[in-house]
């Protein structure tokens, strides 16, 4: 049986240095004619210490190509390569020159013949072959294109003139793609494979997922979306504060976007929801009447978005307002920017200093303010939808930004509800006059503007629900998403990019709008969640899959969500095997490919995230895993678990 052969295009140096230092007992050929590489990369590469078998290999199309190729093929030789692919179409000069030295370096010679148009009868290509036998090939390579069965038969015909492992002989295309598999019956030494489908070197070349047992794949099928609730909860406020009638379509209800909903309701809004099509009634004129609120109270669930949205907000009333919330919520600091409100006229009255319920007192007045972007964009966001309903002009000064994209998603949304700045029809704008010290933000509000009703709206996907789906697929089997927009302002959109930077076998089908991910060779990774604070569970639980140490930072932001996140996945993972550890602002995980965990009884800790992250570390345990409470995971994604139920392979 031969060999796997990985074969690599437009691949960066490191990553030619992780499929040499972990696919063992496979080769990995670099086709050096389709990877940006400098002599001193190609060294670097050839020269590891390493697990799998280098093959330096350069196909070239053009006669002024041969002096490149030889001298990369020459440097790949002297750095220590183990075969060489040197092409027939290689004047004998050259083509003796490299052979001389494959042979003193001892590396292996591989020479090979395509054609990429079509396949010429048996007796050519024979002939063929055995003039690259004659020339001196320790492995005679013969390609061609398939253009009917008959084509591909005609090429597996030559093993039966050569012994087992000195032909390597098959047919490109789609009618040729069985024929690399039959190859290997006929004692074919290698089977070229490319690490995901987008990376193939040539037509018809399986990729790693195509070569893996059923059995491999955990979880498989397509799965619907919800709405997203960040998306949601901000356009469920702006309708409640407009006055005028709102519908937004394709709304999920999850506990979030339940008590955005409650929210509105508190705002005097009426609410109707018929199927996915939610409609709401604003009866709001915050520029004449001020906010009104329903007996004074802002009920936020436990949802902190909501309730460092709602803070700012309730200064615009003339009453004194109380915010409030639930569960895991109340145990969380929600006085972000409380200095910054109060220089803008407001008076807040926390439990414990810091803590919900909290009682908003005083008018929220037009000024200038800076605050402190560590702390987060949240109450930055309100305080930016609040300050468009006073009556001057207020500009406030972020320094150290952070989460900026969720700060741009709501002033995309704010923008359909006819919401500006100076010079765009969005929310507020960046100072374009002047450019800024580094780590400031200045953002300029046009004052006394209306909110108007939006007539229809559609709810993006949500990115955040997808990012745990896309990497259970690249972790555990093969998952169709559909729906989602790559150019959305969600922040934990950068899963994608995330994910195409890791070489996750992973494509975006443009016509269908459906977004495929398929059991990957993961990349150890560094990634700073300081503006996605969200994707910290999808990739805790994607780099205890991945072949070495993976770093994630920023999780300084992940203290005051519905757990101490960093603490409660290190520990709650270590009961299943995964070893982890912080240093600073970062938390290393060391990962393996193909992880056994361990059965364990484990906590969510009300974490709707540390659930879902559990649920799918449960795939590769060795004996059940418990978790004592899932009822959490409807917080976001209530569908989750149906859902991983329906992906689950019996």
């Amino acid at each position: 049986m031969g060999r796997i052969c990985y074969s690599l295009r437009d691949a960066s140096r490191n990553y030619c240095l992780f499929m040499a230092a972990t696919r063992r007992g496979a080769l990995v050929e670099i086709r050096l004619d389709a990877c940006d590489f400098d002599e001193d990369d190609i060294r670097a590469i050839f020269s590891c210490e390493r697990q799998a078998e280098l093959i330096a290999t350069y196909h070239i199309s053009l006669p002024s190509q041969v002096e490149t190729a030889s001298k990369r093929l020459t440097a790949a030789i002297l750095a220590g390569a183990d075969y060489v692919d040197i092409p027939s179409e290689f004047p004998d000069n050259s083509r003796q020159w490299l052979m001389n030295l494959a042979m003193n370096r001892g590396t292996r010679i591989i020479l090979s013949y395509h054609n990429y148009a079509r396949t010429e009868p048996l007796p050519q290509l024979l002939q063929t072959a055995r003039q690259l036998h004659s020339a001196g090939a320790d492995i005679i390579k013969i390609v061609t294109t398939a253009r009917t069965e008959e084509d591909a038969a005609t090429v597996l015909a030559l093993y039966e003139h050569f012994e087992p492992g000195r032909l390597l002989a098959f047919a490109m295309g789609p009618k040729g793609r069985d024929s690399r598999f039959l190859a290997l019956e006929k004692g074919a030494p290698l089977l070229f494979v490319a690490p995901t489908r987008d990376g193939a070197t040539a037509s018809g070349q399986p990729s790693y997922a195509d070569l893996l047992p059923e059995k491999d794949f955990r979880l498989k099928g397509e799965a619907t979306l919800p709405a997203s609730k960040s998306f949601a909860q901000r356009a469920i406020l702006l309708a409640a504060l407009a006055e005028g009638t709102t519908k937004l379509y394709g709304v999920t209800l999850c506990d979030d976007v339940a008590a955005a909903l409650g929210v509105a309701r508190a705002l005097y809004a009426d609410v109707s929801l018929e199927g996915t099509t939610l409609t709401i009634e604003g009866h709001q004129n915050i520029l004449r009447d001020g906010l009104r609120v329903r007996e004074g109270t802002l009920f936020v669930g436990e949802s902190g978005l909501l309730a460092r949205l709602c803070i700012p907000l309730a200064g615009l009333s003339r009453e004194p307002v109380l915010v409030t919330g639930e569960k895991t919520l109340l145990k969380r600091k929600v006085d972000d920017h409380r200095a910054a409100l109060r220089k803008l006229g407001l008076r807040l009255s926390f439990t414990n200093r810091s803590h919900l319920p909290v009682q908003v007192r005083g008018r929220l007045r037009a000024g200038s303010v800076e605050v402190d972007g560590a702390k987060g964009s949240q109450m930055i966001s309100g305080m930016l939808l609040a300050l468009s309903q006073c009556d001057g002009e207020s500009t406030v000064v972020i320094d150290g930004v952070t989460s900026e994209p969720y700060i741009q998603l709501t002033r995309y949304i704010a923008s359909f509800f006819g919401l500006s700045g100076y010079d765009c029809p969005e929310l507020a704008q960046y100072n374009p006059e002047e450019e800024e010290p580094d780590g400031l933000r200045t953002w300029y509000i046009d004052p006394l503007q209306p909110i108007t009703p939006v007539l229809g709206l559609e709810v993006e996907r949500d990115w955040s629900a997808a990012a745990m789906l896309l990497v259970a697929g690249a972790v555990a089997g093969e998952i169709t998403l559909s729906g989602l927009n790559l150019h959305s302002r969600q922040s934990d959109a950068q899963i994608y990019d995330l994910l195409c930077q890791n070489h996750a076998d992973i494509v975006f089908d443009s016509e269908k709008k459906r977004l495929s991910v398929r059991r990957s060779i993961l990349c150890p990774f560094f990634y700073d969640i300081t503006d996605a604070p969200d994707l910290f569970a999808p990739l805790f639980v994607m780099a205890c899959f991945c072949e070495g140490e993976s770093v994630i930072a920023g999780i300084s932001r992940l203290r005051n969500k519905e757990s101490d996140r960093a603490r409660t996945f290190a520990g709650e993972f270590r009961k299943l095997g995964v070893q982890s550890s912080v240093s600073q602002d970062e938390m290393t995980i060391y990962g393996r490919e193909n992880h056994r965990l361990k059965a364990a009884a484990c906590s969510s800790h009300g974490d709707h995230r540390l659930a879902m992250a559990l649920t799918v570390a449960s795939l590769f345990a060795d004996g059940p895993v418990t978790i004592d409470d899932t009822d959490c995971i409807a917080k976001s994604f209530p569908e989750f678990l149906a859902i991983f139920e329906q992906l689950k392979q019996s």
